[in-house]
């Protein structure tokens, strides 16, 4: 037998013949990339690496699954420093005598500036209150900065866990929040679908995770840790009112309530769309802009009769004032700030009808939209009515909020509002009385009562329930007062008059604090056991009356009960801190019993800036000192560092600290303020004067760095330029005991004695306060 003879035209079709066709390779190239990024993929998915995708994650506790919010969740849209975390809630299995009611939005309906007082909170207080035969559930979904592109999938998230209501109170982030108008190009913007897969590319896969936390760590290695910077975040999102991306903007808006509504309309659950209520009256456009096209002529005729506008109302000449304005109105209309002074200006002059639309006008035309505009509240309206017959409701919190029209600038019981859009105790009450009302109609099943008590008895027993007392308001109060000293607030038209009157009321309220009743905390508690806010004011009570160990001992029993609970955590951890129980404090931190729990550097970060707040420095210098073997090239820790070798005395050291911090950070507002301090100390006022000059001009909201700039200003006998920053660190800070006295030294030694007298006071108030 013999073999063929193969020759080399057959060898070379043979080649051919097994070559594989061209769409095959084609093919191949297309899968190559794709199956190896899904094999990343699912090794990322195996490793566990990440965080969880959705906005409720399973944890067991005590031998059951429970359900935790996902502290994490934010990231998944923003970077980390503008990422804040939901309120913790804990999800079990629902009885069947129990409503479960989701609250979706962003921070107004989270309960800023305090969620334990805000409008969740007060909700499940009143339909406890007047529920026959069932219990309730208020999930406090909502998420601060977040818009409706996140609020949406939180919706689905959420219907996996058998709710029967979601009450949507949404729309003051849509410009500013996550994928608003400012944050991608017209062309882009425009298409939500490349929205949604932009979010979908980073939220829904964990290389995207990967990717962006890769960025991240690359821009920030070496530099100090960014922090939440609140509305200041912001501030580069302008847009005038005529822009044509904000027509899709609402078009978004209303796709995304629409996803909302069928997504509660699969599960079975019923909808209440709120309006938006928005402070008009005490609150000032945060931005305006000029119509384009004004000749210089024209702006400077604008600007020189706006200007004495300004200076006929400062004088309280109103009609005069209102002609002023109407003058420079008829060079240019748009103006937002304009439209707010004709407003008060008719308002002032009992023209009140004629006065709301121009306040309304102001709002409408802000170009830092912070609030939610005509048109936005008028897509709620309008789905609200496309879905009236299908279990879904409108509550008009815009108009419940607006009856009365209360025109104050204060933080007042009376006034709904203590900033923009954010309520008050009172604001939350009467947004949850007027939900209370809808949820009766919408959910006869519910079995509510109609409320019998008045509506200040109702007011008066949400408080004793939540326990807020005069302690809380002064603290909530101080809150918003600091908050307002930062951009955009400062920038306000009326903002020097409006923290002129908070300041007043904070005096009033810390003449009016005082330690908590005993008998009313343990009748809270009694009402609301597992209440994670009343178990936390029963230990800082135990703190304040001078029984720490007994307070160690109270988070320790209710942390046994409760140990996926990372507040009360925190709070046992920073007291261990306190006592020198560092160790313990930090095992609390970073143990497997809490899916928040923290890496051991990020647990000592958080104990170390605790025990430097609250003055217990040799603490604090341990801590730092184990940060600095882990991280010594953290700016953060370095000055830190630094304070703490301060208190030691070891100046060299100190200036060791600082001169590398400042090598990495060279703005760092902390180091700069610690450097003055250490020239203060080696007796060099000039120099100490200059560090503290460079401080405040790195960051003038500031305090610690303008009373640093007086202070040395005093020693080298520069009066004057002492009482400007020390009246500022004063302003900043009102109860800075320190800027007080040497207020009152300044006023005493100019011969101004009652000045110098009203400073010793509020030394006075705020020392004895505080030492309570």
């Amino acid at each position: 037998m013999t073999a063929e003879k193969r020759t080399p035209e057959d060898r070379k079709q043979s080649g051919r013949a097994r070559k594989p066709a061209w769409w095959l390779r084609l093919l191949a190239a297309l899968l190559s990339p794709i199956l190896f990024l899904a094999g990343i993929e699912l090794v990322l998915t195996l490793v566990g690496y990440g965080h969880p995708q959705r906005f409720l994650v399973p944890w067991k506790s005590s031998g059951r699954t429970v359900y935790l919010a996902n502290s994490h969740y934010g990231e998944h849209f923003v970077p980390k420093e503008l990422s804040r975390t939901p309120e913790p809630c804990v999800l079990g299995p629902k009885g069947d005598s129990t409503i479960r009611i989701f609250v979706l939005g962003s921070s107004a309906a989270y309960g800023d500036p305090e969620p334990a007082y805000g409008f969740c909170r007060q909700l499940e207080v009143l339909l406890h209150e007047h529920a026959e035969g069932k219990s309730f559930e208020v999930v406090n979904a909502a998420m601060t900065a977040m818009n409706s592109h996140v609020v949406r999938r939180v919706a689905q998230d959420c219907a996996r866990h058998q709710p029967d209501l979601f009450l949507v109170y949404l729309g003051n982030n849509e410009v500013v929040g996550p994928y608003g108008p400012p944050t991608l190009p017209d062309s882009l913007y425009a298409h939500r679908r490349f929205i949604n897969a932009c979010i979908t590319a980073k939220k829904q896969t964990r290389i995207g995770q990967l990717l962006k936390n890769l960025s991240q760590t690359l821009h920030t290695r070496g530099r100090p840790e960014k922090k939440w910077q609140g509305m200041e975040s912001f501030l580069a999102s302008r847009i005038t009112a005529d822009d044509p991306k904000l027509k899709d903007c609402y078009r978004h808006f209303r796709d995304n309530l629409d996803d909302i509504v069928q997504t509660a309309q699969r599960c079975g659950a019923g909808v209440i769309l709120c309006t938006v209520p928005t402070n008009l009256r005490s609150c000032a456009p945060f931005g305006s802009e000029h119509k384009p096209g004004l000749t210089a002529d024209q702006l400077a005729r604008w600007d020189e009769s706006f200007q004495q506008g300004r200076d006929l109302e400062r004088a309280g000449r109103w009609a005069e004032a209102l002609s002023a304005y109407e003058t420079a109105q008829q060079i240019d209309d748009s103006h937002a700030a304009l439209a707010f002074c004709l407003g008060t200006c008719l308002e002032a002059l009992g023209r009140t009808e004629e006065a709301k639309p121009l306040f309304v006008t102001a709002r409408d035309r802000d170009v830092l939209r912070f609030r939610a505009d005509s048109e936005l509240l008028n897509v709620i309206r309008e789905t609200a009515q496309a879905y009236a017959a299908q279990r879904i409701r409108l509550l008009d919190l815009e108009t419940e909020l607006s009856a009365g029209w209360d025109g104050s600038p204060r933080v007042d019981p009376a006034d709904p509002f203590v900033d923009h859009v954010h309520l008050g105790f009172r604001g939350n009450f009467l947004a949850a009385r007027a939900a209370l009302s809808v949820i009766r109609e919408l959910m006869p099943q519910a079995g509510l009562r109609e409320p019998r008590l008045p509506e200040g008895e109702l007011l008066d027993l949400c408080r004793r329930r939540l326990l807020f007392d005069a302690q809380e308001q002064y603290r909530l109060a101080m809150v918003m007062y600091r908050r307002k000293t930062l951009p955009p607030f400062e920038s306000q038209i009326n903002h020097e008059a409006e923290m002129a009157s908070l300041r007043d009321e904070l005096v009033r309220l810390r003449r009016a604090e005082q330690t908590p009743d005993s008998a009313s905390l343990q009748e809270a508690l009694q009402r609301r056991p597992t209440d994670t806010y009343l178990i936390l004011r029963q230990g800082q009570f135990l703190i304040e009356t001078g029984r720490p160990r007994e307070a160690i001992e109270w988070y320790r029993k209710t942390l046994d009960a409760r140990p996926s609970d990372m507040r009360i955590r925190v709070a046992l951890a920073q007291l261990l801190a306190q006592s020198a129980a560092r160790k313990e404090a930090v095992e609390l931190l970073t143990s497997r019993q809490t899916p928040d729990r923290l890496s051991r550097r990020d647990a000592l970060l958080l104990l170390g800036a605790h025990c430097a707040s609250g003055g217990y420095i040799p603490q604090a210098a341990a801590i730092y000192e184990d940060l600095g073997r882990q991280d010594g090239r953290n700016v953060d820790v370095l000055v830190n560092r630094a304070a703490a070798a301060l208190h030691a005395g070891d100046l060299p050291a100190m200036k060791q600290y600082l001169d590398n911090a400042l090598t990495r950070a060279p703005a760092s507002v902390q180091a700069l303020t610690n450097m003055g301090n250490y020239y203060a100390k080696e007796n060099q006022p000039r120099a100490a004067q200059q560090w503290f000059a460079r401080a405040v001009q790195a960051q003038p909201q500031n305090p610690f760095a303008h009373l640093g700039l007086a202070l040395q200003s005093v020693r080298l006998n520069e009066m004057d330029k002492a009482l400007v920053h020390a009246t500022r660190a004063m302003t900043l800070k009102p109860d800075f005991l320190e800027a007080h006295l040497l207020l009152a030294g300044l006023y005493d030694k100019a011969g101004r004695k009652d000045e110098a007298q009203r400073h010793l006071e509020l030394y006075t108030l705020f020392k004895g306060a505080s030492q309570r």
